[in-house]
């Protein structure tokens, strides 16, 4: 019977194992399911992404193709001078950097027109494969060519992009061609991120190689139409295939997609051994792993069988011997105790001697409550009361008195004895055990404070910062208390650090880190935002208190009188610009969000720095001045704009309409218009989308704008103190959106006007790059007007 039982032991242990090895195997067979599915979605995702990049870059080459082209039909055309010749056919500059070259070239090969230049050129490209496709009839719409160095415009190699252009009684009259540099493909390939034997093809759909990645210079051009891979390629749209590559013989498994009705072929090609590289390596692992658990199990097993067949023996020779039970419990390390119905003790093992330094005959006839530290007898009373009433058993951790009258940490295992109602308890010393645990909970809570702390200033980190702002959002939601928030932003501090290097700044952040730190009061809290932006947050602090508390920063941050000599504007010394943006929930709504406040914040510093920087700037403090705004040095700036007045009229009005209606387009606005400031007026001497041809002064929003060096932007002017009164804003068909570049003169400095967009409808803020692009805008009208 007891061989029975062991064998049944054995059989279970073996199925246990079987088992581990059969879930191990299926689950390596679903791994290398995995990582084959997700190399393909990778692959077909790596191609959706680059064909739809070149499909629209190509787009948009063909579009500047067909503006030319639709424009040399227009009879009005021989009308104008070739320098009027060449603006309206090149209106659209080329698309830096890959497409270098436009240009028109009549019957016999010969440039009739060029985006670079004015006038025919001596030139003749009549030999070029890309003017023998449309000469010959041999292609319709869009043709690209195969790669080859060309004469002229750019180094290195290039591929055409040529539309035939017809006469009027449908015969060859020449074509538009485009060049556009290999480059585009190579650096769009670097971005994808292959493995070793991986690659990336793109061909015609003749099958030459436009490129390739990893780049090998001696494929591009190469005409592979003859390769099986590439006539699998060109015999369907899209589609998944496994093949040996012409190039180099890998095996690989080939994704590939004709990019939309180009003539173009892309192809993702995955290596066969990288996709199950990963795959292996982690079956070794998975193998390895089970090897060690089965020889862990088998050992384990053969330990416990062992261990059952030793607790069986010593259960026998306990039962023949209750002396020999007493001699363990004498014996044992952890205290074992008897407690009657009372909580007195009637038995105490003799290991209280080493536990608590008493001996048992001190203990035995006493009532628990007398060593327990008086912090805890509530619970442990509880815990007695909780086992006599289930019947379990529990444990509880607790404080012992010592004989020197230090305190021991105990844990106690009470079990309740029906026949009696008393206790059977063992309690083990676990003062070490506890201790450790003290000092681990010291070093985690050392260890929040480092994750909570910026390591460069000391103050609170972001993570911090976004925790503390969420709730004290929270709380003022909650009891309706108000909260401001200072941004700052310190004045033009990557000059400091190029001019001083990166350790000066680094010690100019810590000192205006801790010169701001001096202004608060306890329980506000300073925190880096990021870069030289620090974020103060008041609690309870309305505008007008935050606006002070603000400008108390500003000050002692300028009274450190750190040296910058890239800050000229500012005295030459360091100093910051400060928004202030105060939430209050009586006029905020019921699902205003945290980060509202901050963007806020972020405009109002925007707002500071616009004006000049070293100044703090509040919803308050914005056209809280009276009267209109006026600029520095305003007899200069109106002797400026006088000289850029006459200047204008020798400009054409179609020209500075142009750059309106360029703007307008840009930044998707119904309304777009040049403007130069006067004295008394706006004059409007480019426009587009409004027939006015001046505003009043005294209602024009460039007024603000010319009192800065960066652009204005109104979000929603019925939102803005300066502007919600102004008639331009009234009613239904006010101007509400606003956004414009000041135009600066380059000798004084001066705002003489602006490049403006507006609209009818609130808008959100504009984006850097198209604050930039008002920023290029302004530049290019000023340009126009100094030649």
């Amino acid at each position: 019977m007891h061989l029975g039982r062991q064998t049944r032991y054995w059989i279970v242990l073996g199925m246990l194992l079987v088992g581990f090895c059969g879930i191990c195997v299926l689950t390596l067979v679903e791994l290398r399911r995995d990582s084959w599915t997700n190399a393909m979605t990778g692959a077909r995702n790596l191609l959706t992404v680059l064909s739809q990049d070149i499909e629209s870059n190509i787009r948009a080459y063909d579009r500047a193709l067909t503006a030319v082209q639709q424009k040399l039909a227009d009879p009005r055309i021989d009308e104008l001078t070739p320098e009027l010749q060449e603006r309206f056919l090149f209106s659209s500059t080329l698309i830096e950097p890959y497409f270098v070259g436009l240009f028109v070239m009549n019957a016999e090969g010969e440039i009739m027109h060029d985006a670079g230049s004015v006038g025919p050129q001596a030139q003749n490209f009549s030999d070029r494969a890309y003017f023998q496709v449309h000469q010959n009839g041999q292609a319709s719409g869009l043709y690209i060519s195969t790669p080859f160095e060309p004469r002229r415009h750019v180094a290195d190699t290039v591929i055409a992009l040529s539309r035939r252009i017809d006469a009027q009684d449908g015969s060859f009259d020449g074509i538009v061609v485009g060049i556009v540099r290999l480059a585009y493909f190579h650096e769009l390939f670097q971005t994808a991120q292959l493995k070793p034997d991986d690659s990336i093809n793109l061909f015609t759909a003749g099958g030459v190689m436009l490129m390739r990645s990893p780049y090998l210079e001696s494929q591009v051009g190469r005409d592979m139409s003859a390769s099986e891979n590439v006539r699998r390629f060109q015999a369907a749209p899209s589609g998944e295939f496994s093949g040996i590559a012409a190039v180099d013989g890998v095996a690989r498994v080939y994704n590939f997609v004709h990019v939309g009705d180009l003539p173009l072929i892309l192809n993702v090609a995955l290596s066969q051994e990288g996709i199950f590289a990963p795959w292996r390596a982690q079956a070794v692992r998975i193998g390895a792993v089970l090897l060690l658990l089965c020889v862990l199990a088998v050992t384990l097993a053969v330990f416990i069988h062992r261990e059952f067949a030793r607790r069986r023996r010593a259960e026998a020779t306990m039962r023949r011997s209750e002396a020999q039970y007493r001699l363990l419990a004498d014996n044992a390390t952890d205290v074992i105790i008897r407690l009657d119905r009372d909580l007195v003790r009637r038995y105490v093992s003799p290991a209280s001697l080493h536990v608590l330094g008493l001996a048992p005959e001190e203990l035995v006839g006493k009532r628990t409550k007398e060593t327990i530290h008086p912090d805890d007898w509530p619970l442990l009373e509880s815990v007695v009361q909780g086992v006599r009433d289930s019947g379990t058993q529990a444990e509880a951790i607790y404080r012992l008195r010592h004989r020197d009258g230090s305190f021991v940490w105990v844990e106690g295992r009470y079990n309740f004895v029906a026949e009696d109602q008393g206790f059977i308890v063992v309690l083990r010393d676990i003062t070490k055990r506890k201790s450790a645990e003290i000092r681990l909970a010291a070093a985690h809570a050392e260890l929040a404070t480092l994750a909570n702390t910026d390591g460069l200033t000391g103050l609170a980190n972001r993570r911090r910062f976004d925790e503390a702002l969420h709730a004290e959002h929270e709380r003022a939601m909650r009891d309706g208390a108000l909260l401001s928030l200072l941004l700052i932003d310190v004045d033009r501090f990557k000059r400091f650090n190029d001019r001083y290097g990166h350790q000066a700044g680094d010690e100019c952040l810590r000192r205006v880190a801790r010169a701001i730190e001096s202004c608060l009061r306890p329980g506000d809290l300073c925190a880096r935002y990021g870069g030289e932006e620090v974020a103060v947050l008041l609690p309870g602090v309305d505008e007008a208190a935050g606006a002070r508390i603000a400008e108390r920063i500003r000050r002692a941050v300028e009274l450190l009188d750190i040296p910058h000599e890239g800050n000229e504007a500012s005295g030459g010394r360091v100093t910051i610009s400060i928004g202030c943006a105060t939430f209050d929930p009586a006029r905020a709504p019921a699902d205003g969000e945290d980060a509202a406040l901050v963007a806020e914040a972020d405009r109002l510093l925007y707002e500071a720095k616009r004006t000049g920087r070293n100044r703090v700037v509040s919803q308050g403090s914005i056209g809280s001045g009276p009267g209109i705004p006026i600029p520095e040095r305003e007899e200069e700036r109106l002797a400026t704009v006088d000289a850029y007045r006459e200047a204008a009229r020798a400009v054409p009005s179609e020209s500075l309409d142009l750059v309106a209606r360029r703007a307008a387009q840009l930044l998707d606005a119904p309304v777009g218009f040049v403007s130069l400031v006067g004295a008394d007026d706006v004059t409007l001497i480019g426009r587009h989308g409004l027939d006015a041809e001046s505003v009043p002064r005294e209602v024009a929003f460039c007024v603000h704008t010319i009192c800065g060096q960066e652009p204005l932007v109104v979000a929603d002017a019925r939102d803005d103190p300066r502007f919600r009164g102004s008639p331009i804003a009234r009613g239904e068909g006010g101007m509400r959106f606003y956004a414009g570049a000041p135009l600066l003169d380059p000798q004084t400095g001066q705002a003489i006007g602006a490049v403006c967009v507006s609209d009818v409808q609130p808008r959100k803020p504009l984006l850097p790059s198209q604050r930039d692009i008002l920023k290029d805008l302004s530049g290019q009208v000023v340009k126009q007007m100094k030649r």
